[in-house]
């Protein structure tokens, strides 16, 4: 795939701002513009902010399909987990929001004991 990365980052730019403006559907096309236009490694963050303007849309289910993709790429992308626990909660979906706070509460777990363990390499960066 050949991408244009300035081409690209213009795209994601204009797609921000058109969010920040409140303008969802330029927003939203201007996202899969981008998408499309790049490889979806590393697109975790671009599927969550699809999944914000979606969640504050009250589309819950396009919302937690756009969150679920962006977790497929980073299984671990907190904010995400974070969204989707949102989500869930609007859809009172208990159990499944139950299921996601377990690996919510976990993750921060995780990443205290890395701030808290004074040799863990965090400290020397």
């Amino acid at each position: 795939m050949q991408v244009d990365g300035k081409k690209a980052l213009q795209v994601l730019d204009q797609a921000n701002d058109a969010k920040a403006k409140g303008s969802i559907e330029s927003a939203l096309s201007l996202y899969k513009e981008y998408l499309s236009m790049v490889d979806p490694s590393f697109t975790h963050g671009v599927w969550l902010s699809m999944a914000e303007i979606l969640f504050q849309t009250n589309q819950l289910q396009e919302a937690l399909v756009h969150c679920d993709k962006g977790l497929d790429i980073m299984k671990d992308f907190l904010p995400c987990l974070e969204l989707k626990k949102e989500i869930l909660s609007s859809m009172e979906r208990a159990e499944e929001v139950k299921k996601v706070e377990i690996v919510i509460n976990r993750l921060q777990q995780e990443e205290k004991a890395k701030w808290d363990d004074p040799n863990h390499y965090y400290h020397y960066q």
